[in-house]
């Protein structure tokens, strides 16, 4: 129960730490957009401030009990600048509320259930790494895992939540953040183009697919993309306008939390900047109002690109690696990740892009969404939940035909937009990577449903906003919150809902059991969130730890693997059918040929060291799982 109290103390009171800043500096700012800006921005700083404590000579659980305070603070400074908190009435009508209501249940029911395959990165690392650093007790480098080389600004806040109140407190971080975002939305629309407007850009927000499901998981792009895209805003307003200067640090201040919370927010400070420096040198303005938020930009992205350089040497490792370098990887490793990215989207064929395809694949977000999500995208086949939807696409093509000629700061808006969208489109089209894009996008939409009065533009513009809010929601019960309502309700266990939708959840729990003080080696598996014990991802494309290319038969392996510590291998078969007919002959103790262009295959060479290993009694079957005659995986032992 303390634990929940934390978490609610730490969510609810972060906004007041920064409102009588914002309120001195930024006064003209909508209420509900001032609650919203600050309520993220405290947050996203409470998670940099983290990597610090990370680095000091105090444990980190030491500070479990201190970082509450911080919402406490920001509790009493809320009602001491503006009386009890309270998110002020937002006005308009109940049918208003519909959708944020129904995106933030969803969101709740998600972050209180425990996480399935489906949340994939967030069991991989997400919630992983700040786990591994809480056992650690400080921040360190986990060569294994070269995520946490990644800027970590929303993922420390999980380290926190893991730490009061375990899974679902961790996950209940991303639910405040989203509800500061809405917040800030809602505020900012109705700022600019009045009430009815910002309802229509909060439903057009709320029904992106991928905000209704990430909104409750342990992914961090919805709050990256508030920092970012809201940080634009921001940015572009105080630059241009004589009556907002002062907003452009409060957009530099979001933009370095985007950026250190994902490489991705670099593309967008970069993007939002020469946006504001090209409009400020057309209109005859000094440069010199960007200096400040450029500078708290940088300021509190910084260190964590400092960070990687005294790790890896390379400040956005493993990324670059080419004309970067970085220690503990190479270019082949370099080569795979580079390949997957290609995978996304439109246009990429043997390493190569049609620059023609550019239209195609902006307007096949809409017509195409399964080609930017996992997995299955090179064939269209990726979830539908995690994609942006008709509406925003709809808003887009709309707003750039009717708003590049309005009023400011639409034209300005429009081209941070259209620059973010051609730097995703040269690095990786997955569509998560541009939600930076969403809450400009929703901005510009709901100033279209207004400006265009009762015109036939106006009309579809509702049809499709309303329509891909209600798909959404009816997409995201049936694909997650179907399955998690009776979990969050007690109807059905935690443990028995984890072994039905994630296949390690039962061999996770032999592990916790049988390994005790050893430590395990995971091939074909990443989901060591599950467990209590010491592992490594061994997988030879993951790190350089283990020295495969020296390895010559499988009793070089298992000395390898010895000499490091391991006293189990926990291996997956599932995804390579060949291999679970070849484990099961291995596994019965027959020998099996040598596969030489599995062996020579850098990639590969694993399960040919493996199946030889077991073969020859070198590992023994702890246990099996699925068919004898075709086990989907199997936990060894080192004898």
């Amino acid at each position: 129960m303390l634990g929940w109290v934390a978490v609610f103390a730490t969510i609810f009171g972060a906004p007041g730490l920064l409102l009588p800043a914002i309120r001195r500096s930024a006064g003209s700012m909508d209420p509900a957009a001032r609650i919203g800006v600050a309520g993220l921005a405290s947050l996203g700083l409470l998670g940099t401030l983290t990597l610090f404590l990370g680095f000091g000579p105090v444990q980190l659980s030491a500070w479990r009990y201190a970082i509450p305070t911080w919402g406490l603070v920001g509790l009493w400074l809320w009602w001491r600048t503006e009386g009890w908190p309270r998110f002020h009435p937002l006005g308009g009508s109940g049918l208003g509320l519909l959708a944020p209501g129904v995106t933030l249940l969803l969101a709740l029911v998600g972050a209180l259930a425990p996480s399935s395959s489906l949340d994939w990165d967030s069991l991989s690392y997400h919630l992983a790494v700040p786990k591994l650093w809480l056992e650690a007790g400080r921040i360190e480098r986990i060569p294994f895992i070269h995520h946490s080389n990644f800027p970590f600004a929303v993922d420390n806040l999980f380290l926190w939540g893991l730490a009061w109140a375990g899974e679902s407190g961790a996950k209940m971080f991303s639910v405040g953040l989203l509800a500061y975002g809405l917040l800030a939305v809602f505020g900012l629309a109705r700022e600019l183009a009045g009430q009815q407007a910002a309802w229509w850009s909060l439903a057009l927000f709320c029904g992106i697919p991928l905000v209704v499901w990430q909104g409750g998981t342990a992914y961090i792009d919805v709050a990256h993309g508030l920092f970012a895209g809201l940080g634009a805003l921001l940015l572009v307003q105080g630059a241009l306008g004589e009556g907002r200067r002062e907003r452009s640090v409060w957009g530099g201040l979001l933009l370095g939390l985007a950026a250190g919370s994902k490489y991705t927010g670099l593309q967008f400070l970069v993007a939002a900047v020469l946006v504001a420096g090209v409009w400020l040198w057309a209109s005859r303005m000094p440069m010199r109002r960007l200096a400040a938020p450029v500078a708290v930009a940088l300021a509190v992205c910084g260190p964590w690109y400092v960070r990687n350089v005294f790790w890896s040497g390379n400040p956005v490792f493993p990324f670059f690696y080419e004309q970067l370098g970085g220690s503990g990887w190479d270019s082949r490793r370099a080569e795979i990740y580079r390949r997957e990215q290609q995978t996304f989207g439109v246009g990429w064929k043997d390493g190569n892009l049609d620059k023609l395809a550019f239209g195609h694949a902006v307007l096949g977000l809409a017509y195409q969404p399964g080609r930017y999500v996992n997995p299955g995208q090179s064939e269209g086949r990726g979830f539908p939940i995690g994609s942006v939807g008709v509406a925003l696409v709809a808003a887009l093509v709309a707003g750039s035909l009717v708003a590049l000629r309005g009023p400011a700061p639409w034209p300005a808006l429009l081209a941070f937009v259209w620059l973010s969208l051609l730097e995703w489109f040269l690095l990786s089209q997955q569509s998560r990577y541009i939600l930076a894009l969403a809450a400009p996008i929703a901005l510009l939409g709901g100033w279209l449903v207004s400006a265009s009065g009762a015109s036939v533009l106006n009309v579809v513009l509702r049809l499709i906003v309303a329509g891909q809010a209600a798909f959404s929601f009816v997409l995201t019960y049936l694909f997650v919150a179907s399955t998690q309502i009776p979990v969050v309700l007690g109807a059905v266990s935690r443990q028995d809902y984890l072994a039905a939708t994630v296949p390690f959840a039962r061999p996770a729990r032999d592990i916790n059991e049988v390994v005790g003080q050893g430590k395990v080696a995971l091939y074909d598996e990443v989901f060591g969130f599950l467990l209590d014990v010491p592992y490594v991802w061994a997988n030879p494309g993951h790190s350089t730890l283990i020295p495969y290319d020296e390895l010559r038969d499988g009793g070089e392996f298992v000395e390898a693997l010895r000499r490091m510590g391991f006293t189990h291998v926990y291996a997956n078969f599932a995804y390579n059918p060949t291999l679970r007919a070849r484990a099961a002959e291995a596994l019965r103790g027959f020998r099996i040929p040598r596969d030489d262009e599995a062996f020579n295959n850098w990639e590969l060479k694993w399960s040919e060291l493996l199946l030889e290993a077991i073969a020859e009694g070198r590992l023994v079957a702890v246990k099996t799982y699925g068919a004898p005659e075709k086990p989907v995986a199997a936990l060894l032992a080192i004898p």
